[in-house]
């Protein structure tokens, strides 16, 4: 077991390297393919997983597939109507435009309840949570900081990275690994070094199609209104080759590419892949070829479709990421006393 641990560690180590090559060498293309080919299927494959392990959540308690669902259409249809239709001043766009702009309020309250759910077992509790939290989403949606930590960086770096580094952290914990203390060490150093590494834009020449792409969906917002919650940008421009986005869209690249590669190395530690039956793998290589095929097609319709899946894996694995913290804090606080 220490072996099959070790070659683990080690593959992540070479993984994590080879994310943050192709993140220094590739930092718009490496994004824009990743997220349409090894998006879909990661999204498609751990929610799965999650689904044979109840979400993380009382089957009795809430149901917690059924709240995703909705968090997830709230969030995506009304970009999928705004982008088909172009009736701005109809009663149905004006409704979907006021829905996108309190969307946010489904990832808070979504939030809000996976927490409830590591400390309260009665529905009614949970009920009066929800209450609080639809509320709290109110009244917070009049705040930047807010839309901007909810909406913009929880489903993106937050998700992708700080909860991906948690995970790597707890295993390396809990199995007293050196070589997973040290993938850890590095996947934080190598975006360290975006910020300190020679980076010359004269080496780097995007294709206009895939800029376009990039813009078109609002790519750039994460990188954005990153740097803006770093205090680094307004938050209100973006120029391809300008050093600072240089560097943001190395350090979105890297975050993505090992967030997926990351997932699909776990076979060997979680086993997600035994959860996968005959009839399952087909349906989930059926809908990841439809969406690799709308990424093609149109680039748009194929990540708005994509979105979908994605924001409802991010809220599935919510019980797993609040769980997670509530287990490391408990693992370093028996570490400290003993």
């Amino acid at each position: 077991m220490k072996g099959l641990i070790q070659n683990i560690d080690i593959i992540n180590l070479l993984l994590i390297v080879l994310a943050g090559i192709l993140a220094y060498l590739f930092p718009l293309e490496l994004f824009i393919f990743s997220f349409a080919i090894l998006g879909p299927l990661h999204y498609l494959t751990e929610i799965n997983w999650l689904k044979t392990k109840n979400f993380f959540s009382p089957s009795l308690s809430i149901n917690w597939l059924l709240i995703a669902v909705i968090a997830s259409l709230i969030l995506v249809i009304p970009k999928l109507y705004l982008h088909f239709i172009d009736e701005q001043n109809s009663i149905i766009s004006i409704f979907f435009s006021r829905v996108n702009q309190w969307s946010n309020g489904a990832i808070f309250i979504c939030l809000a309840l996976a927490i409830g759910i590591l400390f309260l077992k009665k529905r009614q509790h949970l009920l009066i949570l929800g209450i609080v939290a639809v509320l709290g989403a109110i009244i917070f949606n009049e705040f930047e900081s807010y839309i901007l930590f909810i909406g913009i960086l929880i489903p993106t770096v937050i998700h992708v990275y700080v909860f991906t580094l948690l995970f790597m952290f707890y295993g390396a914990h809990k199995s007293k690994s050196k070589l997973g203390y040290l993938s850890v060490a590095l996947a934080i150093l190598i975006p360290l070094a975006f910020c300190f590494i020679s980076v010359n834009p004269e080496n780097y020449s995007f294709n206009d199609s895939l800029k376009s792409t990039y813009i078109a969906n609002n790519l750039h917002n994460a990188p954005v209104k990153f740097a803006e919650f770093l205090g680094l940008s307004d938050g209100k421009t973006f120029f391809f080759y300008e050093d600072l986005e240089l560097r943001l869209m190395m350090f979105m690249s890297f975050i993505y590419l090992y967030h997926y590669l990351n997932w699909f190395s776990k076979t060997t530690t979680i086993f997600w892949h035994k959860s996968l039956t005959l009839k399952r793998s087909i349906l989930i290589l059926i809908l990841w070829v439809v969406m690799v095929g709308l990424f093609y097609f149109n680039y748009q319709i194929g990540f708005l479709t994509a979105l979908f899946f994605s924001f409802l894996h991010v809220i599935l694995e919510f019980p797993l990421n609040m769980l997670s913290i509530q287990n490391l804090l408990a693992a370093l606080s028996g570490s400290t006393k003993s």
